[in-house]
């Protein structure tokens, strides 16, 4: 099995990073005196220290890296929600189709099983599943790529697709990543399974793929977008790239209620978030998904269908 890492990030007051090894397939705990992933960093920065070695050298415990456990942070989010900047880089086949639209701050962030609140002046809801590049900006104002993930995006689709100006506020919307961090480079292609449930019923399933040719396009395109602007070089910034992994050919509008669930079985990650409706949170209150249910994504989704 190709070599990968996968870091979780819990909060305060427990502390501390789970750490799975896909090569060894061991789990274990890793207990930095700083407390998180953003701290450690920092921490390593200040002192011109390699990161990764540092928490490999740090004690360590056996741990099961279950998600019920304990709820995780977004990996690598500080807890100055202005450092973190969210934005998402689209890369078509034609120069011009190239796009960077601005999401927000660390506010709008979430991860698996939190809601996706929709604001009420919504026109229209609608979901990308996405890969998401996760950048930290050290000291001395260096892009510091650090790993990847799985996330859940949403836009309104009908401001999109009205005019430019309308499209920029289109992606100024909630989002969501999972909480595991795959560190370092994408090493082959992957597969990813996306679910949209209704009323506890399959509403949409779809596959989709991210090859190595298209994750090396996209880091690359990205990394200098970011780096030819001082102002996301600020020391301390963690940027959040979303890349949508759909093209944007099948539009499902969405509703209130609605769950959003992504899986990547090669990487054993995967996610869910519910959309509700701001307007109607009072209205329709949203009854707890069932613990089979909320389980469900981590069974096989059903056979995609073709749109």
């Amino acid at each position: 099995m190709t070599h990968y890492v996968m870091l979780l990030d819990s909060p305060v007051p427990r502390g501390g990073l789970g750490v799975f090894d896909f090569k060894s397939g061991q789990s274990r705990e890793v207990r930095p005196p700083q407390g998180n992933l953003y701290e450690a960093l920092a921490h390593c920065a200040d002192r011109n220290m390699d990161w990764e070695s540092y928490l490999k050298d740090l004690p360590s415990t056996p741990y099961p890296l279950t998600p019920a456990a304990v709820k995780y942070r977004p990996p690598l989010k500080p807890d100055n929600n202005l450092l973190v900047q969210i934005s998402e880089i689209t890369l078509c086949t034609a120069k011009t189709e190239q796009a960077w639209y601005y999401k927000g701050n660390g506010r709008l962030l979430k991860t698996d099983g939190d809601p996706l609140q929709v604001p009420y002046h919504s026109q229209s809801i609608s979901s990308e599943p996405c890969i998401v590049c996760l950048y930290w900006v050290d000291p001395f104002g260096a892009l510091r790529f650090i790993g990847f993930t799985l996330g859940n995006d949403i836009h309104d689709h009908v401001l999109h697709s009205r005019d430019a100006i309308s499209s920029t506020h289109a992606h100024l919307r909630t989002c969501a990543i999972a909480p595991a961090l795959i560190v370092g480079e994408l090493q082959a292609d992957l597969a990813i399974n996306v679910q949209i449930e209704r009323d506890g019923q399959p509403l949409t399933a779809s596959h989709h793929r991210m090859s190595l040719h298209r994750w090396q396009s996209l880091r690359r395109y990205s990394e200098e977008f970011l780096e030819k602007h001082e102002q996301f070089l600020e020391p301390g910034l963690v940027h959040y790239v979303f890349h949508s992994l759909s093209h944007r050919t099948a539009n499902v509008p969405l509703q209130h209620g609605d769950w959003l669930s992504i899986d990547c079985p090669e990487l054993e990650l995967a996610m869910s978030n519910q959309i509700v409706e701001e307007e109607l949170v009072s209205l329709v209150p949203l009854p707890a998904r069932r613990a089979a249910d909320r389980d469900g994504i981590d069974r096989p989704l059903p056979v995609p269908k073709k749109f």
